[in-house]
C-alpha cells in the first residue's frame, strides 16, 4: 500500500533519491511581518530555520468546525492500517509517525 501524503499527491519518483526542497509561502500583513521578522532577528536564526522550527514545534490549537473535525476522523480511518503495523514493527515510515503524532496533538485540543 503506497502513501499519499494529506494534500493527495503521491511523491514524484526520483531515480537519483535526492531531496527535494519544497517553497512554502503565505500572506500576512506588513504589521505582522514587522513583528515575525524582529521575531526571527532577536532568535539570531535564519528565517528558514525559525519558521521551520516555529511550524513543527508549537502547540497546535484547532479552530475548527464539524467539516474539520469529519476530515480529521475520515484521515484517521485512512491511518488505521499503519497502527496495526505498529503493533508487530518497529520500523514505521517517518512520516506517518509525524502525521499520527499532530493528529494526536489535535485531538487533545478539543473541549
Amino acid at each position: 500500500m503506497g502513501y499519499e501524503n494529506t494534500f493527495g499527491r503521491k511523491p514524484r519518483n526520483n531515480p537519483q533519491k535526492r531531496d527535494k526542497y519544497i517553497t512554502v509561502a503565505f500572506h500576512i500583513a506588513p504589521k505582522q511581518h514587522e513583528e515575525l521578522y524582529n521575531r526571527i532577528r532577536l532568535s539570531g536564526r535564519r528565517v528558514q530555520d525559525y519558521m521551520t522550527q516555529s511550524g513543527l514545534h508549537q502547540k497546535i490549537v484547532v479552530v475548527g468546525n464539524e467539516a474539520l473535525r469529519k476530515r480529521i476522523i475520515e484521515r484517521l480511518e485512512e491511518i488505521v492500517p499503519y497502527l496495526h503495523e505498529i503493533e508487530q514493527y518497529e520500523d514505521l515510515d517517518p512520516v506517518v509517525m509525524a502525521e499520527l503524532r499532530t493528529i494526536f496533538e489535535i485531538t487533545e485540543t478539543w473541549e
